[in-house]
């Protein structure tokens, strides 16, 4: 999915003359499972390729045909609004996840007072409407009034009004929840997950945390256990109709697998709702029967193969004695795993037995302030700085934007107490390379050396549109700096942001040779980063504001898309056989 800019559907667009009342009033017939099950409706439906998709796909799906003229009267509305405002009518949708995810949690800890009720036609009739415009208000809690705060925030600390700040600062909060691939976000869930688990059994120190793993669920191994987790993901990715999905067990296994599911449900009184909807990422799925469970939202489900593994994990350490414990799970699962044995599994993948190669974790041993990888083929360098970090839930919910730019900085730059990050330690690197100072390659070219600076991220945020362009001019920024040292920088690229999904979905391409890495890089430093108009036959205004607009997209939008458009993915050889080795344990 590009950068495009949707129009939520709100109620003050909807309703222009009509007094806005509580939401409680507008849910007030419906009973409690009712609730729910429109929660996991409007969260079943697709991000991509949508059949209530738009206003022409949604009103006459969702509404009776008694209800034609009421759907009738907000279509001409929107129209009207349309014109008024100069947006293209198709540019408008009801359903926006991050509302359809606060409606749930509404619901979940607001019950209604009823949990069944016999509806009559009219009655019916009267909810289809109520419920409609208590979902509009939904949008406009979680779009319009953010978006008014957020304008506020630039204003008071005279923030550039400049297209990456205003992507980031509209999607960062959302752009993971609404911007995926499934099948590509459950063939990397599975893998990182069974990759995870390999490097848990091999690691010093971690045999009583697997025990404790094994004993709580139930299973003899990670294989049987990630068997049992693709019975609740299965459904998810089989489903042929888009709305809820549920999991009916059979009789004579009900007992036995709801044991584990229930394991994976939030069954206490704690409220769902929290930053970034923490708690429903955990939880995806409720019971609403003895044996049924429903989806609530599919994505969430998916991630919890391998995003929820650390905090399953996280669990079971916790309860053990203090001297069985392992300890620092979490560096060992952000440094040892993500940024040395996934990334260098994967980058080896990539560029298998050719040109020199160094991984972090060999160069760490000799040598400080290396990069995480490094790859020389001739004079073209490719260096890799991989963090396995997040911004935090408040930050990247927040609507101070001042404050996410700060976090952003110090993140990748530098940190508070004045560490080099990610891009500082980049340009240290390079520095090293062009005044002949890389000790662990004595060899590398010093002017002549292309230098391509990869930063590697492990989660989708980091792909919102605009944020590569922020966080590369604080690394131009930091390169003119050395050039003011007399350096040579003119071979010296872009700083480029790729996230470990990507480069594992796309692993075949690099590894089979039908793409080079390079040639990828350039053409995204070509047509995004550094997009110039002037190079580009451009033949009307629209269409230039249509490049303008796309060059703010990831590298992972680019090279999808790039693949997807050349060539035919094949079958995954490594999932199927990884799944293989499970479903046939």
């Amino acid at each position: 999915m590009g950068v495009t800019i949707k129009m939520p559907l709100t109620f003050e667009i909807c309703f222009p003359d009509e007094e806005q009342k509580p939401i409680d009033y507008y849910l007030k017939d419906l009973a409690k499972d009712m609730r729910l099950l429109m929660g996991s409706f409007l969260l079943g439906i697709k991000n991509r390729g949508s059949e209530f998709s738009g206003l022409s796909g949604f009103l006459p799906k969702y509404f009776s045909q008694a209800n034609y003229a009421f759907a009738q009267s907000v279509h001409k509305r929107i129209i009207i609004y349309a014109e008024e405002n100069d947006f293209e009518i198709d540019t408008f949708e009801v359903v926006y996840p991050l509302s359809s995810l606060v409606y749930f949690e509404y619901v979940y800890d607001n019950p209604a007072e009823f949990d069944n009720k016999e509806y009559s036609s009219e009655e019916f009739l009267d909810i289809e409407i109520n419920f409609f415009k208590a979902y509009t208000i939904f949008n406009q809690q979680t779009i319009t009034e953010r978006g008014k705060v957020l304008a506020k925030n630039f204003e008071e600390y005279n923030i550039d009004s400049t297209l990456d700040n205003f992507f980031v600062g509209n999607h960062l909060h959302s752009f993971d929840i609404t911007d995926y691939q499934i099948n590509k976000v459950f063939l990397c869930q599975f893998l990182k997950a069974y990759s995870f688990f390999e490097f848990s059994v091999n690691f010093e120190g971690s045999n009583h945390l697997l025990k404790s793993f094994y004993h709580y669920y139930e299973v003899a191994d990670f294989k049987e256990y990630l068997h049992k987790l693709l019975g609740i993901i299965y459904p998810v990715l089989t489903a042929k109709k888009e709305a809820h999905i549920e999991i009916h067990l059979d009789a004579d296994k009900q007992e036995e697998l709801s044991l584990f599911i229930e394991k994976h449900i939030k069954k206490d009184a704690e409220r769902l709702s929290d930053f970034d909807f923490t708690k429903t990422r955990s939880y995806p799925l409720y019971k609403f029967e003895e044996g049924k469970y429903r989806i609530i939202y599919p994505l969430f489900a998916v991630e919890m193969i391998y995003k929820g593994l650390y905090f399953r994990f996280k669990d079971r350490n916790e309860v053990l004695p203090k001297d069985q414990q392992l300890k620092n799970l979490y560096g060992i699962k952000n440094l040892q795993f993500s940024e040395q044995y996934l990334l260098s599994q994967t980058l080896e993948k990539i560029f298998g037995n050719r040109f020199m190669q160094r991984s972090g974790k060999e160069l760490d041993a000799n040598f400080k302030g290396a990069p995480d990888y490094y790859v020389r083929n001739g004079k073209k360098i490719f260096l890799f700085e991989s963090k396995d970090v997040l911004l935090g839930k408040e930050i990247k919910q927040s609507t101070q934007y001042n404050e996410i730019l700060e976090k952003l900085k110090i993140t990748f730059v530098e940190n508070e107490n004045g560490k080099p990050k990610a891009v500082l330690q980049l340009i240290d690197t390079i520095e090293d390379i062009l005044t002949k100072s890389l000790a662990f390659d004595v060899n590398a070219p010093s002017e002549k050396a292309i230098i391509y600076p990869i930063l590697v991220v492990h989660y989708r945020m980091f792909n919102t549109p605009g944020i590569n362009k922020i966080i590369n001019g604080w690394f131009t920024k930091a390169l003119l700096e050395i050039k003011e040292k007399g350096l040579y920088i003119a071979n010296i690229k872009n700083l480029v942001i790729i996230d470990m999904d990507t480069l594992i979905y796309n692993s075949h391409f690099f590894e089979t040779r039908k793409l080079d890495l390079d040639v990828c890089l350039l053409e995204y430093h070509h047509n995004y980063l550094n997009l110039d108009l002037k190079q580009h036959n451009i033949k009307s205004q629209q269409q230039a504001d249509e490049m303008i607009s796309e060059s703010y997209a990831s590298f992972a939008h680019y090279l999808d898309n790039k693949i997807d458009n050349t060539f035919h993915r094949p079958k995954p050889k490594e999932l199927i056989a990884k799944m293989l080795s499970v479903v046939t344990k």
